[in-house]
């Protein structure tokens, strides 16, 4: 994991390459056009507040796979009235439009759960997009042929497989995905599987190799209580922080317009280094260029949107040390490399500002082994510098002269560069108020 550069030519500052820019991102517009009622046309950073999230797919290594787009927060069940089923699908399918719009980003496919009512309007054929996954459940014979005529259009299906309806059983080999529950039997299919459940299944199965697993068995419910949910949404921004594209970290902050406003601070603050203000979210990140972008929204990731006074301590805790750490690693100190020790450093108080235990964190966060190593408290060449890191914090003078020797680094040198980390971070604490 790379995406973190720690290169800095000034330590006092994070700095990086970026492309300034006059234009600032526009809002767009989108039109009732799925019949969702209002007075005026609905902005698509409005949509994209109400409730639109990713969750995660993973195949049986925990790697990340895929992602469904879903509705959190409020979302009908369903034995719910139509009304309010079809109100979730129209909001849902709303803000697909909004990100086909935008163009989707990134490799990983994105399931999308449509009725079968869909099925026969022109809505999958006017939002296709070679990564979008249609899934359906498919009752009859007639909305089977309606999605092998869209397949055979270019559009990609996940129908599910149902012990009581043989219509997707007779035409399993005609699908590239299947969608199934952890509780059935595996199907002896060519067919990818989608698993739903797998957490709460009664008995383990032996799925393929190549299964796909709905999110709750690896990373726990993916619809987070009322209290949890701010730190799922900050779980999110630093995994794409850390392992997905600049435009998919771009695509974060347009599906969640209410992080916007405290990553345009942190980026116009000393620590963006920016030399002019931009003048939004989406303008900021062209300006930083991607590593500072990820660095920047990582640390918006650590304190969230409203932080409190804990984790505004956590995040320029976190900055402080990442700047040491990879200071000390370009003087000499043993690491695998400057950004590897940058991204530990950062990463060293998620646990305490998620609340998540450390070994929950490297599974949600698919961290390399160098960077599970160091943050386990396992030994490691990183792990040493992160005891240097406490030992600077609470002035251990004995500590810090025993790395010293260790480290083969002139002890002044090591009190410098931290002194240099802490005063570049504590630029951070007006952003965060």
């Amino acid at each position: 994991m790379n995406n973190m550069s720690s290169d800095d030519p000034h330590p006092p500052r994070i700095v990086g390459g970026g492309i300034n820019t006059s234009e600032s991102e526009q809002p767009v517009v989108v039109t009732q056009m799925l019949g969702i009622p209002s007075d005026g046309p609905v902005r698509e950073e409005t949509l994209r507040a109400r409730f639109l999230s990713f969750d995660p797919l993973f195949d049986a290594g925990s790697n990340l796979v895929a992602h469904q787009l879903v509705l959190r927060g409020r979302t009908a069940t369903a034995d719910a009235p139509p009304e309010l089923r079809q109100m979730d699908e129209d909001m849902l399918l709303t803000g697909l439009y909004s990100l086909t719009q935008g163009g989707l980003s990134g490799d990983l496919p994105l399931l999308v759960q449509i009725s079968t009512g869909v099925l026969f309007s022109d809505i999958p054929q006017q939002l296709n997009h070679r990564q979008l996954i249609w899934c359906v459940a498919l009752a009859n014979e007639q909305h089977l042929a309606r999605a092998l005529a869209l397949q055979d259009a270019g559009l990609t299906f996940c129908p599910t497989l149902s012990r009581s309806d043989a219509v997707v059983q007779d035409s399993a080999s005609a699908w590239r995905y299947l969608a199934c529950h952890a509780d059935d039997t595996p199907p002896a299919v060519k067919a990818r599987l989608i698993v739903e459940g797998v957490r709460h299944a009664h008995t383990p199965a032996r799925w393929p190799e190549n299964a796909w697993f709905k999110g709750s068995f690896f990373t726990g419910d993916t619809q987070p209580a009322q209290d949890t949910r701010e730190q799922a949404m900050q779980l999110d921004l630093l995994a794409i922080a850390l392992r997905q594209s600049a435009d998919t970290l771009g695509q974060f902050f347009r599906l969640n317009p209410d992080m916007a406003p405290r990553l345009l601070a942190i980026a116009n603050s000393q620590v963006g280094g920016l030399s002019r203000p931009a003048e939004s979210a989406a303008h900021a990140l062209v300006m930083l260029g991607a590593p500072r972008a990820r660095r920047v929204a990582a640390l918006l990731a650590l304190a969230g949107k409203e932080p409190t006074d804990a984790a505004r301590h956590y995040a320029m805790t976190a900055l402080t040390r990442a700047l040491f750490m990879g200071k000390i690693t370009r003087l000499g100190a043993p690491a695998e490399s400057a950004a590897s020790a940058f991204e530990i450093g950062l990463l060293s108080t998620a646990t305490h500002a998620l609340s998540l235990p450390v070994e929950t964190l490297i599974r949600k966060l698919g961290l390399s082994a160098t960077s599970a190593r160091a943050l386990s408290s396992h030994p490691s060449p990183e792990g040493a510098l992160l005891q240097l890191t406490y030992a600077c914090e609470n002035n251990d003078v004995e500590t810090l002269a025993t790395y010293a020797q260790q480290l083969d680094i002139p002890l002044h040198q090591i009190s410098v560069a931290y002194l240099d980390a802490l005063i570049a971070a504590s630029a951070l604490d007006a952003a965060l108020h």
